[in-house]
């Protein structure tokens, strides 16, 4: 073994407890800013439509943080999340009034447009599209490939930034572009 490689091998060893500890401390501050997020929304006394709406904006915004620095914790915060769809009654006219317009996914960009149809962007003639619909809090989506298949999904929050839903297995992300 070269003097070089038997250095670094030490100094790895000598690193590697603490980027664990500072992993394992990254993760347990999300999980008390998690605990503080639903103790602050359990004290309400009342739960409004906006005290529900902020209190998904804040496990939204928090999600965000942990995944981008690849903390677990994402997998509670999406847990909770789930938790608390919008109302069953949502005036589905002013969700799809929200919806309308440009979004980014971590995977993609869609084009959400006034008349009901949807299209991956960038928009060319081969890009995938589809139709869309919001009745209460459900959000269908129908891509237009043979066969077709239309999915549904329970609305947590549409706003003027974000666009949350789920399948009750996986929670989807989209911010707004434009």
């Amino acid at each position: 073994m070269r003097r070089r490689d038997f250095v670094q091998g030490i100094a790895a060893a000598a690193v590697w407890p603490l980027t664990a500890r500072a992993q394992q401390s990254a993760s347990a501050r999300y999980v008390r800013a998690l605990e503080e997020i639903k103790r602050d929304y359990g004290k309400v006394s009342h739960h409004s439509e906006g005290t529900r709406s902020a209190y998904i904006t804040r496990l939204v915004r928090l999600r965000e943080e942990a995944a981008r620095l690849k903390s677990d914790t994402w997998q509670a915060i999406d847990a909770e999340i789930k938790e608390h769809p919008a109302p069953k009654d949502a005036d589905g006219k002013a969700l799809s009034n929200l919806l309308v317009g440009q979004w980014e996914s971590p995977r993609h960009d869609y084009l959400y447009r006034a008349d009901g149809t949807w299209t991956m962007l960038p928009a060319d003639p081969d890009s995938t599209h589809g139709t869309w619909r919001i009745e209460g809090n459900q959000y269908f989506d129908t891509a237009a490939i043979d066969p077709s298949q239309t999915f549904q999904y329970t609305i947590i929050l549409i706003t003027k930034r974000d666009f949350v839903f789920t399948d009750q297995e996986v929670v989807f992300y989209e911010t707004r572009i434009k």
